[in-house]
């Protein structure tokens, strides 16, 4: 079996196998390489991401170690996330025409753009707001002790969650870009949208309604300016369907 790759170039299905092969290669070592640099510095990773809870203890002797170990293999995957991008572009770029290229690059832009953004308002606004809203609720006969694996299981989660759930303006540019959907369509079923939006925002965020709430609000604007991005590129659509 082979493929023409748009550059005069006709790779097998070998071939193919054997370049995708590399390319996880690459990324596999990417990201071990950045684990191992990230856990050089874990203890400062730590500190930063347990700022809004002070002191924490493990109840086992290996919780520490395998925690750290955990952090630091999270960390090395976002540092090495372009690498990763750039293995991807590489992989499915000769398959791409000309005007596909020009998309599927700016896509992968937008995305690491607002994963991004997702990540860092987690971690300068609700984490903190959500870990001293939790710990509000410590009295004389209540007092916290809280563990570091499940903080870091806690604030991790909330990292990731609300860095997927910024992809959400990407998600329909590619649906609009498709002609799955509209800029009509999204505006006339924003209702049904909302509901769905603060569904998501208690599945993607920790049992408190804290959370939730600081998910669903970002969501409720980001769907808006969904709208705005449906409205520009729908006059585009057409240059994804082949003439006849």
């Amino acid at each position: 079996m082979t493929k023409d790759t748009h550059e005069g170039k006709v790779m097998s299905l070998m071939d193919h196998l054997e370049d995708l092969r590399k390319r996880l290669i690459i990324c596999c070592i990417a990201v071990l390489l950045a684990a191992i640099f990230s856990f050089m510095y874990v203890d400062q990773i730590r500190i930063l991401l347990t700022r809004p809870v002070g002191d924490l203890v493990y109840l086992n002797l290996m919780e520490a170690v395998t925690t750290n170990i955990r952090l630091a293999f999270i960390s090395g995957f976002f540092l090495s996330l372009p690498v990763i991008f750039y293995q991807i572009w590489c992989f499915v770029l000769p398959g791409l025409y000309r005007h596909e290229r020009r998309a599927v690059f700016w896509i992968s832009v937008l995305s690491l753009l607002f994963f991004a953004m997702g990540v860092t308002f987690a971690f300068l606004v609700v984490l903190p707001f959500s870990v001293r809203f939790l710990l509000g609720f410590a009295d004389y006969q209540l007092q916290p002790m809280i563990s570091f694996n499940s903080y870091i299981s806690y604030s991790l989660g909330l990292l990731i969650g609300f860095g997927l759930v910024f992809e959400m303006p990407v998600a329909v540019l590619i649906l609009a870009k498709l002609g799955i959907v509209s800029a009509e369509f999204l505006a006339k079923n924003r209702m049904y949208a909302m509901i769905i939006i603060f569904i998501l925002a208690a599945i993607f965020t920790p049992p408190d309604v804290i959370s939730q709430l600081l998910m669903g609000a970002p969501m409720t604007l980001l769907y808006e300016l969904s709208i705005l991005m449906a409205r520009f590129v729908r006059p585009r659509v057409k240059e994804l369907i082949p003439e006849q």
